[in-house]
């Protein structure tokens, strides 16, 4: 009985490495998989497996942040002060929590990301006295100068942010 209990161990470790190891490879290549759409990703999304590998990609050109505006009922506007864009000091900004990263990296992705995170906001920020009607995403960036432009300017980013566009409106349900 012994004996027929370490192969049934060996092999769940096994599936379980090969299955991490696709899950990874499915998230990070975009493949796409004729049998069962989408079963792979939402599997590995549950397991805590499903990460994108982005350390060593190419980095952007461009320096970019959100930000969530609130659209009114009676249709004024207002920036929310949404909790990872405060500033916390430069310890916490720098060297303990770059959780910031990866939820922008994930709202700027993905408008399903942006609808449920918006129904979240809604729900925090709402008023009675002057209730929020939805959520307007804008995008602002600024170009990364070349190191070798950079250089010769002496500055590496340029002047101002510049309102790229809106990401979306979502209405507060």
């Amino acid at each position: 009985m012994n004996q027929l209990n370490i192969p049934v161990k060996k092999s769940c470790a096994i599936a379980f490495i090969l299955w991490c190891l696709w899950g990874q490879i499915v998230n990070n290549t975009y493949l796409q998989i004729p049998f069962i759409p989408n079963f792979f990703k939402q599997l590995a999304s549950y397991l805590g497996t499903g990460t994108y590998w982005q350390m060593f990609s190419i980095a952007d050109r461009y320096n970019w942040r959100m930000e969530w505006v609130a659209i009114h009922q009676n249709q004024d506007s207002s920036l929310l002060p949404i909790p990872y864009q405060k500033k916390d000091g430069f310890l916490q900004d720098n060297f303990v929590d770059f959780r910031e990263g990866k939820l922008n990296q994930t709202l700027f992705s993905h408008d399903s990301a942006r609808r449920y995170y918006t129904d979240y906001i809604c729900r925090v920020y709402q008023d009675e006295q002057n209730p929020i009607s939805g959520i307007r995403v804008d995008l602002y960036w600024q170009k990364i100068i070349p190191p070798n432009q950079a250089k010769i300017r002496g500055e590496y980013l340029t002047a101002e942010f510049s309102d790229r566009g809106k990401l979306g409106y979502y209405k507060c349900r």
